[in-house]
């Protein structure tokens, strides 16, 4: 609750307010319409979509990643946690799904988040906001391909992401060594590119 009170972002789901009735938390956020993985096992994505949607969600993470004084790792960034609005007759999208956020620490929960889209040092007590990189690049990937992540046919699914340009990026964000990674501030200069 409280990560999610002091956010505001565009791209990030927003918090409205929360009771704690009975010790039974209940959050009070915007209505969206959908979500990335309802919409991914509908229909293809038009370019067009997977720009707009992976930039909104590039720039809500780098949003958090930017935050001071410590930055936020949302650390369960997969496509049922990316909601869906309409703006005209665009989808857009917010990340949305606060219960594995932290401040980054010295020593973080271990394995937070959906385990197809975790980062390999998730399963330790050391990370930065390099595992929601990783995890973006998994999620840019599903986008591209419409398969849900499958770590075992990892460099399989990659392969299959017909854009150069986009496969390049995705592979950036899934390096085994984190600090190879791009930042999410490098990601946004990417997708703002044409594809």
């Amino acid at each position: 609750m409280s990560i999610a009170a002091r956010c505001r972002h565009p791209c990030l789901l927003q918090f409205i307010g929360a009771t704690n009735d009975e010790g039974s938390p209940l959050f009070v956020t915007e209505l969206m319409e959908s979500s990335l993985r309802a919409l991914l096992e509908q229909r293809p994505l038009t370019s067009l979509e997977v720009s707009v949607i992976s930039l909104d969600v590039a720039q809500a993470l780098n949003y958090l990643h930017l935050k001071k004084p410590s930055p936020i790792i949302h650390r369960d960034i997969s496509s049922a946690n990316v909601l869906l609005w309409r703006q005209a007759d665009q989808w857009r999208g917010k990340v949305s799904d606060y219960g594995t956020a932290n401040v980054l620490q010295q020593t973080m929960t271990v394995g937070p988040g959906a385990m197809i889209y975790s980062a390999p040092e998730a399963h330790t007590k050391y990370q930065t906001v390099k595992v929601d990189v990783y995890s973006f690049g998994v999620l840019f990937c599903e986008i591209c391909i419409r398969e849900l992540p499958d770590p075992d046919r990892r460099d399989e699914q990659v392969a299959m992401v017909t854009n150069r340009m986009l496969r390049a990026l995705i592979r950036g964000c899934l390096q085994q060594d984190a600090d190879e990674r791009p930042s999410m501030e490098d990601i946004i200069g990417e997708l703002e590119q044409p594809i």
